[in-house]
């Protein structure tokens, strides 16, 4: 059982015109700000928190609609979010930084390298980068769709949110302390007992609609930065229903001017940030020191 390291910083921080939920893990070295996926929450990165904060200061932030985060009705967009990260950095004081993005959140970090490269001094983006393989709600796959049925509907107990989480078959067989920690921060408990998820649904519905303004790869020959891609081999409910193909993640590589993919084929999108391997971590701390990076055969 892992000892999960509490945070330095815990709270709400005023970034234009609405205020984010920052956690920052570790006191002292070189800043590495995270952003999280879709559905998700900042304890996403407990697990990579744990293994960096002795060297980094680890920073995450609940995206605009997420979390203990303020949830406008409208503006969601890869663009607006970019926004949200610089002016967030800057009222933090980091001029330049270490960036590191999963899924919804890699699209964001890329975005924002190639718009701003003189904050981004490396980029690392894990199972996400290039367009997604999907243009409408209705060819999302299965995976997506459930992680998005959940939101907005009352679940009687904590404990029943929770069973069926582990229900999921690219969850239960590796659920741990790391996900524990996750899912205590992913809901809101109700005066009746029951809980709901802390993401706004309308921030992912508008997101949806607006997904080609992240435009993933006009972005890719502009970033200037030293670029990491982690790529999650494994399939959610089918061998083939990755977020990033094989494919995607060779073409992103290719057009990056400074960028190296390293595979972990027995990792899915969740289990790739959520401390089941330490195969992950171990390759971003040999990246953020300007190491080796090793390719994976697990």
């Amino acid at each position: 059982m892992p000892t999960l390291i509490e945070p330095v910083r815990d709270e709400l921080v005023a970034a234009g015109e609405l205020r984010l939920h920052v956690v920052q893990w570790g006191e002292a070295g070189p800043p590495v700000v995270c952003l999280h996926g879709l559905t998700a929450n900042a304890f996403c990165f407990q697990a990579l928190a744990d293994a960096l904060a002795t060297d980094y200061r680890v920073l995450a932030y609940d995206l605009r609609g997420r979390g203990r985060s303020e949830r406008p009705a409208q503006g969601y967009s890869v663009p607006i979010h970019a926004t949200d990260l610089d002016r967030l950095l800057t009222v933090l004081g980091l001029e330049r930084v270490a960036l590191l993005g999963h899924s919804l959140g890699a699209l964001i970090a890329l975005f924002y390298a190639a718009w701003r490269p003189e904050r981004v001094s490396r980029l690392i983006l894990v199972d996400a980068g290039a367009p997604l393989p999907w243009r409408t709600p209705e060819e999302q796959p299965a995976w997506l769709r459930a992680s998005i049925a959940r939101l907005g509907t009352p679940v009687a107990s904590f404990e029943e949110y929770r069973r069926r989480l582990q229900g999921l078959p690219f969850l239960g067989p590796w659920w741990n302390a790391y996900l524990d920690r996750y899912l205590e921060h992913d809901v809101e408990r109700l005066a009746d007992g029951s809980v709901c998820s802390r993401v706004y649904r309308g921030s992912v519905l508008e997101e949806g609609q607006r997904l080609e303004e992240a435009r993933p790869a006009e972005q890719w020959e502009r970033v200037q930065a030293p670029t990491l891609v982690l790529r999650a081999g494994a399939g959610m409910f089918t061998a083939d229903d990755q977020l990033l193909s094989q494919e995607a993640a060779r073409e992103l590589v290719a057009h990056m001017p400074e960028a190296q993919l390293i595979e972990f084929p027995a990792l899915n999108h969740y289990t790739i940030i959520f401390g089941v391997d330490p195969g992950p971590a171990q390759a971003i701390r040999a990246f953020l020191a300007g190491g080796q990076v090793v390719q994976s055969d697990r």
